[in-house]
């Protein structure tokens, strides 16, 4: 287990599920950051490696919005807070891809991971009810936070370090968020530190050509 990183689920500014009502999860909710705007000068000195990871990490994003998607059109989550919330993380991940994808340059890609996009449908599709479709989400948004773990220990350019690092802490609260509305104890949610094998990575989820 890679050790340094304090996982943000753990963090003492992350509320412990449970702790609150779902009235409350909106505004945990509204309260999620967002990655700051990647401008030209970031764009520009982009190296090759990083491109390529960050051109991975856009495709991951955007196999992560549509399987918001495909969960939102299934009708398995009906409960107002729990619409609420998936309907902003699926936003969030096009916000994330958008970003992602200026510092892919030329690499950058409009398509979703396909591999990792049939994997989240199969779950979304599997999951027989509410509570199962929100199992689901968390597990892919814990994922994902492990995912920018690994993507911090390949990349080398300081703005694309900072934008992966920006993106991190957002899926863990996204998983706070879920673990809330789902009423999970924290022993059950928060490891003490976040680690990498749970992570998506290239050679198993090729980006788009």
């Amino acid at each position: 287990m890679e050790q340094g990183i304090v996982n943000p689920k753990a963090a003492g500014s992350s509320p412990a599920p449970g702790a609150h009502t779902l009235a409350e999860v909106s505004l945990i909710r509204d309260g999620i950051s967002h990655p700051g705007t990647v401008n030209g000068r970031m764009a520009g000195s982009n190296t090759a490696g990083d491109a390529r990871i960050n051109a991975f990490a856009q495709s991951v994003e955007l196999a992560l919005a549509q399987a918001y998607g495909e969960l939102s059109n299934s009708g398995k989550v009906a409960t107002p807070d729990a619409v609420d919330a998936t309907s902003a993380f699926a936003a969030h991940h096009q916000q994330h891809a958008a970003a992602l994808g200026e510092l892919a340059g030329s690499r950058a890609t409009t398509t979703p991971n396909r591999r990792l996009a049939t994997m989240l449908a199969a779950r979304v599709r599997n999951a027989p009810d509410e509570r199962a479709a929100l199992e689901a989400a968390l597990t892919f948004e814990n994922e994902a936070a492990s995912t920018y773990l690994f993507a911090l220990g390949s990349l080398e350019a300081t703005e694309a370090l900072q934008l992966s690092a920006s993106i991190l802490p957002v899926e863990s609260q996204h998983a706070v968020v879920l673990a809330t509305l789902l009423r999970k104890a924290p022993g059950e949610t928060y490891p003490i530190f976040e680690n990498q094998d749970q992570a998506y990575r290239p050679d198993e989820f090729p980006a788009p050509a």
